[in-house]
């Protein structure tokens, strides 16, 4: 059987392209290879460290893992980290024992995926955008906002920033939602929020219209007792001549 010794192991350690980090049984960091080195170099300003070897002896504690380790009921293991909001690292963890099962310590696998959060992140704020678009109408003040899917804390607090923004940018004075795309129930909290999206509309002198409540939206709302204080049509029609009425513009059919 082929064996390595010491040294050829920690040759062959140095070689493989993985972050490698072994701690003792005391979570102290007592080996990094190469690979791991050029990673602490990025780190180390962050921890405080000028040089990657200044981690050698330090708790893994400075990467949050030593909690995450002592929490865990069984090895191997992968956790996730972010760490100093920057850095994002999934790693694999497992003990090193003795021939006896003796705990000697652990071994973990650093793999670096702040690249693909950063990418995943620039996503999710493109689709954003792209979730929620603000319409223009052909009434120069009024604009329309499709809300599709469904409601969630974030995607409110994203819909107010938006709306709030373009509103003060275009002068808006209607804007009209339409819920035909959402079919879930709306809850208490929610609707809360919504609320305080329209109230901020309000003291701007933006005037909140819905069209297109479900049904399902609307037992839920009546159930619930929530109030919604803002004009309400069945279509965007509706919606629509209604602004028209209220800004004085009327459809007219030509005659040719």
């Amino acid at each position: 059987m082929f064996r390595f010794n010491a040294s050829e192991t920690y040759e062959l350690l140095h070689k493989i392209n993985e972050n490698i980090f072994i701690a003792d049984k005391e979570y102290n960091i007592v080996f990094f290879n190469d690979s791991a080195r050029k990673l602490l170099t990025q780190i180390g300003p962050y921890a405080g460290f000028s040089e990657p070897e200044e981690f050698l002896g330090s708790s893994l504690g400075v990467f949050g893992l030593q909690q995450k380790i002592q929490n865990n009921g069984s090895f191997p293991c992968t956790v996730s980290i972010r760490l100093f909001n920057k850095f994002y690292a999934e790693i694999g963890i497992d003990q090193l024992t003795d021939e006896k099962g003796n705990n000697k310590g652990y071994i973990l696998t650093w793999k670096d995926v702040t690249e693909f959060e950063e990418q995943l992140k620039e996503i999710r704020k493109q689709l954003q955008i792209l979730d929620m678009p603000v319409i223009p109408l052909s009434v120069d003040t009024a604009v329309l906002v499709p809300v599709m899917g469904k409601l969630t804390e974030d995607r409110l607090a994203f819909l107010g920033e938006k709306i709030l923004s373009h509103s003060a940018e275009q002068g808006n004075e209607y804007v009209i939602f339409d819920f035909t795309g959402v079919s879930d129930e709306m809850d208490a909290h929610i609707a809360f929020r919504l609320q305080q999206v329209i109230n901020a509309l309000k003291l701007m002198g933006v005037l909140s219209i819905y069209v297109g409540i479900r049904p399902e939206m609307a037992k839920s709302i009546v159930q619930n007792g929530l109030h919604v204080n803002v004009p309400m049509f069945n279509t965007f029609v509706h919606g629509i001549r209604y602004v028209w009425k209220q800004t004085g513009y009327e459809l007219v059919k030509r005659d040719e």
